[in-house]
């Protein structure tokens, strides 16, 4: 008869031993890379609180897998023990079982309500620290109040399938979460199929982007654990049906799809100038002047409403998108080409939609009717107001570069800085600033402020039709995996 033991008296290479453990995490079936190997990895828990993580490879996988429902209690026994290489350690679990078609497993009557786990969740004001940190994943508790449309895309020369869904918490702040394919498949459709009872989740191991601002996404090793029986999510599922109202209201707005600054900004965030910024930094904050930057275009281009990608499409005529698959009429978007200005430079950068109609006083259809009717749009007056302003913004550098070998950056968000005392702080110079006028710094090219009169004498040559660089695109998401290998171009 195999002795009973708990998780933490189960050492490697034991034989004839049985242990009762809960399911905490069902993990997707991944391959390993560089091999035809396909595993599936589990976290199991004893009444103790210990943990395990427990594995099924290739063939087992169908036969063994369906057995283990996540929260379910079970008996396991003589499973192979061994000890986890250091480098395949992606948590700080160090033994591993491995479940097969020979391991013993009975399933346990579990009369216990909350599981007897805890989980450490990082607060999502915290979540811009580890934005594109490759090396750093985070868990977070929230409740899933909204569903994005879902889309294809190329991802890695294949089609993959994503979805965002929207997270709330208790301050009422919200994030989006992709998921991608096996993970839509499975705990995706179990959220969507709750959406109206406002389904609680604990996203584990997921990666911060920077996509609008702070996003998460899943990678091969997150697991998603939807309403989970532990003390925390009950809680906050309670909380959100009591403010159902509030929920209603923050769907409506939708203000979850624009970037936060109270998220995606660091409290002791720190800006730099302008001739400090480099081509391999992913994101910056600058504080800097706009000027319209001397380029013969078109000031909007047709675009799909759902995802703003461009198409060949004419005004109100429906098309088929080549991102979200839907039908929709094609409407005109803004976009701008400015130059930021501050005391040691000059850079390019584009700004596209909401933000060029903010900040240019007109919409995108009345860029389009100016350049239909041969008129000119009004600049020279927006840019006589906008030369006595300084604006905080955030950008990031984007693939394309200038005929000049200049980098080109894209403006994720922008604010006017009424106090030039505000308390986000510029970086301090270790050198005097007037020996970084001229200098390239990692192929980005600076300018001299007011070198070219012209500058502000914007025009529109009409005979031409203007082609947007391939990789300009604000809404397209950052993911590193994800992005299409098939550049669109805007006409």
């Amino acid at each position: 008869m195999a002795n009973l033991l708990p998780i933490r008296d189960v050492m490697p290479h034991m034989k004839n031993w049985s242990c009762i453990i809960t399911v905490q995490e069902k993990q997707q079936v991944t391959n390993s890379l560089g091999t035809p190997t396909r595993k599936q990895k589990f976290v199991f828990y004893d009444s103790e609180g210990s943990r395990v993580e427990g594995i099924i490879f290739n063939d087992d996988i169908p036969r063994m897998s369906q057995i283990l429902q996540v929260y379910k209690k079970y008996k396991i026994s003589n499973a192979e023990v061994r000890p986890i290489p250091q480098k395949f350690q992606t948590s700080d679990l160090t033994i591993q079982w491995v479940i097969s078609s020979r391991t013993v497993i009975d399933e346990i009557p579990d009369d216990d309500a909350v599981m007897a786990v805890k989980f450490c969740y990082s607060k999502f004001t915290d979540l811009v620290q580890y934005m594109d940190d490759k090396t750093k994943s985070v868990d977070v508790l929230g409740v899933v109040i909204s569903a994005l449309e879902r889309k294809t895309i190329t991802k890695n020369s294949r089609q993959s399938d994503v979805q965002k869904f929207v997270l709330l918490n208790e301050e009422s702040q919200t994030v989006l979460l992709s998921l991608w394919d096996n993970f839509l498949t499975n705990e995706g459709a179990e959220m969507l199929s709750k959406l109206h009872s406002y389904p609680v989740i604990i996203a584990r191991r997921v990666k911060v982007n920077n996509y609008n601002g702070v996003a998460l996404g899943t990678w091969f090793d997150s697991a998603i654990l939807v309403d989970p029986p532990i003390q925390e999510a009950r809680e906050l599922k309670n909380w959100a049906l009591r403010n159902t109202n509030l929920i209603k209201e923050l769907v409506e707005k939708m203000d979850y799809i624009k970037y936060n600054p109270q998220l995606s900004l660091k409290p002791d965030q720190k800006t730099t100038w302008i001739c400090n910024i480099t081509s391999t930094q992913k994101t910056v904050w600058v504080k800097a002047q706009i000027s319209f930057d001397h380029i013969f275009q078109k000031y909007w281009y047709m675009s799909c409403k759902n995802c703003c990608r461009a198409t060949a499409a004419d005004y109100e005529v429906v098309f088929t998108c080549n991102s979200c698959k839907e039908k929709h009429p094609a409407i005109p978007r803004c976009r701008f080409d400015v130059d930021l200005t501050d005391s040691t430079g000059v850079i390019p950068a584009s700004v596209f939609g909401e933000l060029a109609e903010k900040l240019l006083t007109f919409n995108g259809l009345e860029a389009m009717q100016h350049f239909d009717q041969n008129v000119e749009l009004p600049l020279e007056f927006v840019h006589n107001e906008l030369k006595s302003k300084m604006f905080l913004l955030h950008i990031k550098p984007v693939q394309t570069q200038l005929a000049d070998a200049r980098q080109r950056y894209t403006i994720i968000y922008y604010s006017e800085i009424d106090d030039p005392t505000a308390s986000i702080q510029l970086t301090s110079q270790t050198e005097d600033d007037s020996s970084f006028l001229g200098k390239e710094v990692d192929n980005v090219r600076l300018g001299t402020p007011g070198g070219d009169s012209d500058r502000s004498k914007i025009c529109v040559r009409l005979s031409d039709r203007f082609d947007e660089p391939q990789n300009v695109e604000l809404d397209v998401d950052e993911n590193a995996e994800c992005s299409s290998s098939k550049k669109q171009k805007l006409i």
